[in-house]
């Protein structure tokens, strides 16, 4: 019998390269998304929005109709990039409730049946955790969140179940894309994404099967089976360099 991933936010740029490459490697996988599509990688489906406050319940009863679970991906995410002053309320309490609160509920839903499978939870967080830049406020709060949420329910879990997370950098997908067009012209984004890579080490940013791939490393327990609580950073070198160079 194949193992069964649970992905959220599949339908963004590294949720569907995480379903492609979790079907490509035999897993059944299923998603959760707040859009409703078709994806050939996806075995089952949820249109939900891991934000509202009252999933719990559907996200239980999903878990228990795929009748198991060997990993959960808290990949569901929400970006605003707006100086801190001009943040609303409203505004703060929607990244928080998609990128830290989704990520706490998802996870509770999913520990009976991870606790069965001594599976596996994979946080997608950010290297904005470590460092980042004006007018991400709401969401580098989230994001250095959800790096201390890994490690507390790390401990939490163990022994019986895994807890990592994965920190990207800039990958190219919608979500960079649309950031980046709020300040370059539609005729300058290939530009901005050029001198975005000149600043990584490695000179290019990176594209969402390249987070994909460290995202299955730390689901599946025959290759990462003694790493729970960690932060793995996958941003090209970004975060090695000194802001002051």
């Amino acid at each position: 019998m194949s193992p069964i991933v649970l992905i959220t936010g599949v339908l963004g740029g590294i949720g569907r390269a995480t379903a492609t490459l979790f079907h490509t490697a035999g897993w059944t996988v299923a998603g959760i998304d707040r859009l409703e599509a078709v994806d050939a990688s996806l075995d089952a489906f949820l249109q939900l929005d891991v934000s509202r406050t009252d999933i719990g319940e559907a996200l239980a009863r999903f878990v228990e109709r795929l009748g198991g679970l060997n990993a959960l991906v808290n990949n569901a995410a929400m970006q605003l990039e707006k100086p801190l002053t001009d943040t609303t309320v409203i505004e703060w309490d929607a990244v928080m409730a998609t990128n830290v609160r989704g990520s706490f509920v998802a996870s509770q839903s999913a520990c009976s049946a991870l606790r069965t499978s001594r599976g596996a939870i994979v946080n997608v967080s950010s290297v904005h955790a470590l460092a980042t830049s004006g007018g991400l406020a709401a969401y580098a709060t989230s994001k250095g969140a959800l790096a201390a949420f890994t490690r507390a329910a790390a401990l939490e879990l163990a022994p019986e179940i895994r807890v990592n997370a994965v920190l990207p950098g800039a990958v190219d997908t919608p979500m960079l894309r649309a950031g980046l067009s709020r300040w370059a012209a539609p005729e300058q984004l290939n530009g901005a994404l050029q001198a975005l890579a000149a600043k990584t080490p490695l000179r290019r940013v990176a594209a969402p099967d390249e987070i994909a791939e460290a995202i299955l490393f730390l689901a599946d327990g025959n290759r990462s089976s003694f790493i729970t609580g960690q932060t793995l950073v996958v941003d090209g070198g970004a975060t090695a360099r000194l802001g002051t160079e």
